[in-house]
């Protein structure tokens, strides 16, 4: 096999003939038949819109998607994600071989992926990589929190352990399908008796101007809170042009945030909050940050706001009949409120990171 790894300039809009064009429908392509391999059909769908704006450079963050060719056939992906704001020696990278070929070719497209992300990563100045790859939830590797596993014999993953790659992280990706939660009305008010010292605030879009303060302490508190077991990630810091080059990122392509946050009746401090991200296509939802700071933990504000934000889902977009989330797996009281919420898991994604040795 000869592999020829190479980046594509993007193309003004999806529909753009030539070259870019070409490959941008391509990768798009690719992309569409990946997700059903790495999280079952209809789970993660996007629009050919959706994924040109997922490309494109935001305020924090720049990615860079490299395709990798035999001839003419598309025989891989590379995807390179840089931060610019925090965590500016660390690339994030996935690594995808295309699922037809046979195991020994996607190996070797794995492995050719992986060498050049360490050429793009050393000419861009960055000292660590970090590898999102299949994982399990038990398998041969166990990740370093002791939760979760892999299997050094997949594809994307034999380059990663030959390289000396260390396993970090499992993420479970679990999915609930409104139809099997008949009972959420009930389950509602049964969360909102338990939280009386809490009211819910609820908006679609962007934060409205009187919460973006209390909304940019909440992330960077999320920053601070949500495991990441020892990946080299930094504490983030948010002003008012990163949230809303936050939020306009997130609705590129057509898609929508909806968002519920709690308040503390006695001060009026917004204390937690979750995140919904609608697309505009497929019939799934997808389920972005949850956060309740640690002072107002154990009143089942998670709970309360993600079904909050289910009963709104069901209403707003009838369409969407299901939700996907992602979570580590040492987040056990996070997984708890998913389970409890009807979420059950269909795939599990390991975290691998390399560091640049020390002379």
């Amino acid at each position: 096999m000869q592999i020829d790894i190479r980046p594509f300039p993007l193309p003004a809009s999806p529909d753009e003939p030539g070259e870019a064009g070409d490959a941008l429908r391509r990768s798009h392509e690719f992309n569409e038949r990946s997700n059903v391999l790495r999280y079952t059909e209809g789970v993660y769908v996007n629009t050919l819109v959706e994924h040109l704006a997922s490309l494109r450079p935001t305020h924090d963050g720049r990615v860079d998607r490299l395709l990798a060719w035999d001839g003419d056939d598309l025989v891989g992906v590379l995807t390179m994600y840089a931060r610019l704001l925090d965590s500016v020696d660390v690339t994030e990278v996935t690594v995808e071989p295309e699922p037809r070929l046979p195991l020994d070719a996607q190996r070797e497209v794995a492995e050719a992926l992986v060498a050049r992300a360490h050429e793009e990563a050393a000419r861009d100045g960055r000292t660590t990589i970090v590898v999102s790859a299949i994982g399990a939830a038990n398998g041969p590797v166990t990740a370093r929190t002791g939760f979760g596993g892999a299997d050094p014999s997949e594809p994307g993953t034999a380059p990663l352990v030959a390289r000396g790659y260390e396993l970090e992280q499992v993420y479970r990706v679990s999915v609930a399908e409104l139809a099997a939660l008949p009972d959420l009305h009930e389950r509602h008010a049964a969360a909102l008796a338990r939280a009386s010292a809490y009211e819910l605030v609820r908006w679609q879009g962007e934060t409205p101007a009187e919460h973006r303060e209390s909304m940019r302490a909440l992330h960077e508190r999320m920053s601070i809170d949500a495991p990441v077991a020892g990946l080299a990630l930094e504490p983030e810091t948010w002003d008012d042009e990163r949230l809303a080059a936050f939020e306009q990122s997130k609705q590129e392509g057509g898609r929508t945030l909806l968002t519920v946050a709690a308040r503390e009746r006695a001060t009026g401090e917004l204390v937690g909050f979750t995140t919904l991200i609608l697309p505009t296509s497929g019939a799934t939802a997808r389920q972005h940050d949850t956060l309740v700071t640690t002072p107002h933990r154990g009143h089942g504000l998670g709970m309360l706001m993600k079904l909050d934000n289910l009963l709104r889902l069901r209403e707003l977009r009838p369409d969407l009949v299901r939700v996907v989330t992602w979570n580590a797996e040492e987040n056990r009281p996070m997984l708890a409120v998913n389970e409890a919420s009807g979420f059950l898991p269909v795939a599990y994604e390991a975290q691998w990171q390399w560091k640049e040795p020390q002379p």
